[in-house]
């Protein structure tokens, strides 16, 4: 395989393909902590996957010897960083690359590109397909940035270890949960066709990572073969799904009932819980917990740590009888940085051992649900 290539084009490509490979799976298997590609006609194609997510893309080229190449890529990403030609020169020849600039060359070790795992033909990934949603790049990741934090963190429990993502009737319900708290968010999307599908943790945090340094772009996602498919411009985007009952959020979502409101703005809300915060993440018994007293109009939260305490007040809009419940503090700020800066904020209660709502005031379409914690006074 003889190919010349745009060195920042190329880099471009490794900063794509390179979010899909898992360091853990990795040192179990070599292969997966490589870059393939596959030189064609006037295209070079580039994959890497750790078995659960796949991402593909490709760029112009000069092909001057069709062929694939298989290579752990940091090397070489370092070394081209450091030349200043834009055109280079990747020589493939047996088990060696070959990199050829105007006044250098260097070479560096290659694996057997048939080692790698077996891909999808690009022109069949979605054959079949009748239906996609279809939305931008910059809402996918609105959307995905204001939902992961909840999810569990741990693979103990797959079921929640994922965002769950519902289509029906050209509206996107996305949900999240640790059993603790659960987030939801629902958006306008283009499609008929209702499906839902739990994606894993792991997966949405690549797929973010990826948004995040790409233009804005339509994004079209659809279901094949037990998998999700993404395609953002010329980036194919593949992971596996949960196959395993997601809790039933709508149930959770209609099934409480609140009979006390406090109203704030986020801003004076989120200072005061990042001054309580500095206390309560050393609490040994209870961490990020504290006390919330609310009634006649005003919010008292007391936290303690295992060097000190802390008394926070503040004016509330309030309706409905006095309660004292203890929340997690960490749960909170993690919702409200999600919440633009001058927006007052709904909070609903109904006892000291119930479920809290938390939303944007006026606003359903993003609420924050957050159990009670047991915390000794």
């Amino acid at each position: 395989m003889i190919v010349k290539v745009n060195r920042t084009e190329l880099l471009k490509r490794f900063r794509v393909v390179e979010k899909a490979i898992n360091e853990n799976k990795a040192k179990i298997r070599q292969i997966l902590a490589c870059i393939y590609l596959e030189a064609k006609g006037n295209e070079l194609f580039f994959c890497a996957t750790n078995l659960e997510l796949t991402i593909m893309t490709s760029m112009e080229c000069e092909v001057i010897e069709a062929g694939k190449m298989t290579f752990q890529h940091q090397l070489v990403d370092e070394y081209l960083k450091e030349i200043a030609d834009q055109e280079i020169v990747l020589n493939a020849q047996g088990n060696s690359l070959v990199i050829e600039t105007s006044d250098s060359s260097s070479e560096f070790g290659l694996m057997d590109p048939e080692e790698f795992p077996k891909l999808p033909r690009e022109d069949q990934t979605d054959a079949g397909v009748e239906e996609k949603i279809k939305l931008s790049s910059v809402k996918l990741l609105n959307a995905f940035d204001r939902i992961k934090f909840a999810a569990s963190t741990s693979t103990d429990n797959l079921a929640i270890n994922c965002i769950r993502l519902e289509v029906e009737k050209n509206e996107m319900n996305i949900a999240a949960t640790d059993s603790y708290r659960m987030v939801y968010l629902k958006e306008e999307v283009e499609t008929q066709k209702p499906f839902s599908v739990s994606i894993p943790l792991s997966s949405v945090d690549a797929i973010t990572k990826l948004l995040k340094t790409q233009e804005e772009k339509d994004v079209e996602i659809y279901l094949k073969d037990n998998q999700i498919y993404l395609n953002i411009g010329e980036t194919l985007v593949m992971s596996r799904i949960i196959d395993l009952g997601f809790p039933n959020y709508k149930m959770i979502l209609s099934g409480a009932s609140y009979t006390k409101k406090m109203e704030i703005t986020k801003e004076e809300i989120e200072k005061l819980l990042k001054r309580v915060s500095v206390f309560v993440k050393n609490n040994g018994d209870s961490k990020f917990g504290a006390m919330f007293s609310i009634g006649d109009g005003e919010l008292t939260v007391n936290g303690r740590g295992d060097l000190g305490k802390v008394v926070e007040n503040a004016e509330v809009d309030y309706t409905g009888d006095f309660i004292k419940i203890s929340l997690n503090v960490k749960f909170l700020l993690d919702f409200l940085q999600n919440i633009s800066k001058d927006s007052k904020i709904t909070v609903d209660l109904n006892s000291s051992n119930s479920s809290v709502r938390i939303l944007e005031a006026d606003k359903e379409n993003y609420l924050y649900i957050v159990m009670p914690m047991a915390i000794k006074e």
